[in-house]
């Protein structure tokens, strides 16, 4: 791998994903990353970049703020050296920031399932951290707390210092001394506090002489009465810094004994920070995760080359592999061929140090080797030209390339002479695809097309020249060889027409054929390409289209779903409010019976039998989503109608069907086809039949007791569910007309009918009795029930 990191400026991608990092120790680490090159390394490294783009993209972070660098600290307390406050500040801080990092890869175990791994490899330093930041402040000073003894210490130093102050105040305040002052002040010599006094008074001023100004006219002179006390301040600053050393050296030993612990919990923060490193690399490059590849193959789909800008680079899709195992590019210079070869070589470099990468996708396997030989390689001092300078590259590459390898060739046997050039070309790839060596070269030999072409296993490819602006589109063409267009490249770049015109009358006529046939062929792919274009788009709108009326399908039959399901709520609720109205009126009647005659009875069942007609036809409200029907269509109701997928207003009521105005539309529609769209008042009884229905004030045939009342209820063919309120009526009318018998005809068939009516009936308020049948009245297939009180 070391083979080709310098020629393909790996190390240039390195300092990128450094710049990322969080601490020194993780750039370091970079700038030594080593290639995996197992799979089950590789896998794992990407996915840790994963659970840091993961967090990336939640919005979060991993904890890296206070951690330091502290890998001399740690030597130092191994050894016994005191260890200075600012660097007791560094080493406690970073153990803040381990612990809190031990608490974040806890808290967010889910989000990161790879990284949470560090969490059982991080020590706990929470005694030592408090240790220390009970010793140090934040600005790297000693506290007063650090010791009892420290502390009683400086109170002694302040004292003194204020006893020191006052004593000065009341000399140089005092009347009598003012003409011996050079200038009323207090200053420092040394450690001891002094006044300015004038020479020639120095023998009316007693104290000690610790220095004199450079014109000798002024002594600084310690007055007698303070100096005990500037004693006293010497004798407690040296057992001060007595205490501080014995405080930093008990701190020390504590560190020493946890250099171990520090040391390995140092290093994974520093592993961590280079996974931090690489999801923030491949955040800011848009960059994806690269699919592993078990077998020999490779496909970068829109790759750019990550030291580009991204703006501006020509995204490439290249495949190796399966089929092909060597690809011939040729082309115009500068038009993108050593780019590709430099992506593709890059790309298996930053996936085997566990770096996503900047494409729509990829698919790459583990390559053993990745070897180069890109660029100009001559050496005056060892007296190589260009072609002996990669002819040694190429040696030693032949040397040591084998199967599951990545070989990269700029130029081949360019530098010498054309003919034996190529020949020596054909020969080397000849023997890198008998070894099955995947390979990428780059050409200018018109004779290595003809060759590609000719064995199994090669593919011509090219960078795209655009004839009408003789430039350079940059984009890699699989299966189409290239023309090298030195002609218009070199009157594009301003050489005379005539010499260009002259030149290609010197080139043979196969030469000439071939640049033809290669140019009409690269105006034809063009073609192909805008109209391929053209019917994607036409297939992608289309795709589009299908997948938003799917969407607005799903959306109705949601829509009419609820409707139903809201409609069925409905009309349940009315059920049992009529219920419920039908047996208080049901509870009078049984209340009045004895004390009527059959006559009162009759009309007083033909008033209660009336109010509940008038109930249903007045309150009975058809709830939004129920389906029309003839029977309860009429004018001014608005509809949805499910074929048109519309909403409308019925204007006449038919026969057969309804009319209906959508807009600007007036069609007949059948009943079935309509859903009403909000709840509406509708008559239990049609109008048809209300208007056919002649009116009367009694009731014979519902209420006499020998009228032809039905005393078979006949379930056969429903469901339970549908029989139920059949049940119901029947047991009613039975009452109101003074029946007190029912035989309720289910039928044999599974016994599902009978298993779910009996149970029923037992537990009815009105029936008294449930018998079986005897078998001239249907025996197993129906049964008795007794109603009344």
């Amino acid at each position: 791998m070391q083979f080709a990191i310098k020629t393909l400026e790996f190390d240039k991608v390195k300092s990128m994903v450094a710049d990322k990092a969080a601490t020194r120790l993780g750039r370091e680490a970079i700038a030594g990353l080593r290639i995996a090159t197992d799979y089950a390394t590789v896998e794992h490294l990407l996915k840790q970049t994963g659970d840091a783009l993961n967090l990336l993209n939640l919005g979060k972070r991993l904890p890296f703020g206070g951690c330091f660098d502290i890998t001399q600290s740690l030597k130092k307390a191994e050894i016994g050296s005191v260890l200075e406050p600012e660097e007791l500040l560094h080493v406690a801080s970073t153990l803040d920031a381990i612990n809190a990092m031990v608490a974040f890869l806890q808290l967010e175990k889910d989000n990161i399932p790879t990284l949470y791994e560090y969490r059982d490899r991080l020590d706990l330093f929470f005694k030592l951290e408090k240790q220390i930041f009970a010793i140090v402040d934040e600005h790297g000073e000693i506290k007063d707390s650090a010791s009892p003894k420290l502390s009683g210490l400086r109170v002694s130093i302040i004292t003194a210092r204020n006893k020191v102050k006052q004593q000065l105040d009341e000399i140089l305040h005092n009347n009598n001394n003012q003409k011996y002052f050079q200038d009323a002040i207090v200053t420092m010599r040394g450690d001891r506090y002094v006044i300015p006094i004038k020479q020639e008074y120095k023998m009316n001023f007693p104290g000690v002489v610790h220095d004199q100004s450079s014109t000798g006219a002024t002594l600084f002179i310690e007055p007698l009465a303070v100096v005990n006390y500037n004693n006293d301040i010497k004798r407690y600053l040296a057992e001060e810094r007595e205490e501080i050393e014995r405080i930093l050296h008990q701190i020390t030993l504590n560190i020493g004994e946890e250099t171990s612990k520090i040391r390995n919990s140092l290093a994974i923060m520093t592993e961590l920070d280079v996974v931090w490193a690489r999801g923030n690399f491949a955040l800011s490059t848009h960059a994806v995760e690269p699919q592993l590849m078990k077998e020999y193959y490779l496909n970068i789909h829109g790759g750019r080359h990550p030291l580009l800008d991204p703006q501006k680079v020509v995204p490439l899709s290249v495949e190796l592999g399966k089929d092909i195992q060597m690809l011939l590019i040729t082309g115009p210079n500068t038009g993108g061929k050593t780019v590709a070869l430099k992506t593709v070589g890059l790309f298996a470099l930053m996936m085997q140090s566990g770096m996503f990468l900047p494409a729509l996708n990829v698919k790459m396997p583990i390559f053993q080797g990745v070897y180069a030989d890109i660029g100009d390689e001559q050496s005056i001092e060892q007296s190589l030209s260009t072609f002996s300078a990669h002819m040694k590259t190429m040696i030693e590459i032949l040397n040591v390339a084998k199967t599951g390898d990545l070989v990269l060739i700029d130029e081949l046997c360019a530098g010498t002479d054309p003919n034996e050039g190529a020949a020596l070309a054909m020969s080397i790839l000849e023997n890198l695809h008998n070894r099955n060596i995947l390979t990428m070269v780059t050409t200018h030999y018109s004779e290595l097309k003809t060759f590609a072409y000719s064995h199994q296993g090669m593919m011509n490819a090219s960078v795209e020249f655009d004839a009408q602006t003789l430039m350079p589109t940059y984009k890699l063409l699989m299966g189409v060889p290239g023309s090298s267009n030195a002609f218009n490249i070199s009157k594009r770049l301003g050489l005379q027409e005539e010499l260009v015109e002259n030149a290609k009358l010197m080139l043979n006529q196969e030469h000439i054929h071939m640049e033809s046939v290669l140019q009409d062929l690269n105006e034809k792919r063009r073609d192909y390409e805008e109209s391929t274009s053209v019917i994607e788009k036409a297939r992608f709108e289309a795709e589009m289209l299908r997948n938003q009326l799917a969407y607005q399908k799903r959306e109705f039959m949601k829509h009419r779903n609820d409707m139903l399901r809201k409609a069925k709520e409905e009309a349940d609720e009315i059920y049992r409010a009529s219920r419920r109205e039908t047996e208080e009126v049901l509870k009078e009647l049984r209340s009045f019976k004895n004390d009527f005659d059959a006559k009162k009875l009759q009309e007083f069942a033909a008033k209660a039998k009336e109010k509940l007609s008038v109930q249903f036809a007045v309150d009975t409200i058809l709830p939004e989503g129920t389906p029309l029907t003839l029977a309860t269509a009429k004018e001014g109701q608005s509809v949805f109608v499910t074929t048109f997928g519309k909403n409308g207003v019925i204007t006449s009521v038919n026969s057969k069907d309804v009319s209906i105005r959508m807009g600007a539309l007036r069609l007949n529609i059948k009943p079935e086809e309509c859903i009403l769209t909000k709840a509406q008042p509708v008559s239990a009884v049609p109008e048809r039949e209300k208007k056919g229905r002649k009116r009367s004030g009694h009731h014979e045939l519902m209420y006499k007791k020998n009228a032809s009342i039905k005393l078979d209820v006949d379930l056969r063919g429903m469901l339970v569910e549908e029989a139920l309120p059949v049940i119901d009526k029947a047991i009613d009318d039975a009452i109101l007309s003074g029946a007190d018998r029912l035989r309720i005809i289910h039928g044999k068939g599974t016994g599902a009918l009978k298993a779910g009516v009996v149970p029923y009936l037992k537990q009815h308020s009105m029936v008294l009795e449930v018998l079986p049948a005897i078998n001239e009245e249907g025996g197993a297939g129906a049964t008795v029930i007794k109603i009344g009180n």
